[in-house]
């Protein structure tokens, strides 16, 4: 359909790379809408409060699963903000069985996270970043850490 008025969607995909090669990815996720219906921060740059709301902490239970539902895959750290979510995911890095592409491990981890939900959650597909090696990891494991801190500041500016 050369005319379609459907939008064409660009594959945020790395093209030719197997996704169940034994890796770790730097996931984001993202809500319907940008909807902040995951957590409300507060407090200090030097100590925000991450309080999870009710889709929140299913998004939580969720991760604390998948370890269990997917063999060879580990939820190495996650931070769960308003509108968004940050993971690292280690695929097949333990050994065991060879693990499901990481497209279709998000894609059930989302389809169970909004059937808990009984609504629609997250955004169509996730961004992912192969990590590269250790220096690439701590700097991703910083921004992971830091993301809560970095809320508060941003809702805190005053130009």
């Amino acid at each position: 359909m050369e005319n379609s008025s459907f939008p064409v969607r660009k594959n945020p995909r790395l093209p030719g790379f197997d996704y169940t090669a034994r890796r770790f990815y730097f996931i984001t996720v993202c809500t319907r809408n940008r909807e902040p219906c995951l957590c409300q921060i507060s407090g200090t740059v030097e100590q925000p409060t991450v309080r999870l709301l009710p889709a929140g902490k299913i998004v939580q239970e969720e991760l604390q699963r998948l370890p269990q539902r997917v063999p060879g895959l580990a939820v190495e750290q996650w931070c769960i903000m308003p509108d968004h979510l940050h993971m690292i995911l280690s695929v097949g890095c333990y050994g065991g069985e060879k693990t499901p592409p990481v497209t279709r491990i998000m894609g059930n981890f989302k389809g169970g996270v909004s059937r808990r939900c009984k609504r629609p959650v997250w955004q169509a597909s996730f961004h992912d970043h192969v990590i590269r090696g250790p220096a690439d990891a701590e700097e991703i494991m910083r921004y992971i850490e830091n993301n809560p801190r970095k809320w508060v500041l941003d809702r805190n500016f005053e130009p």
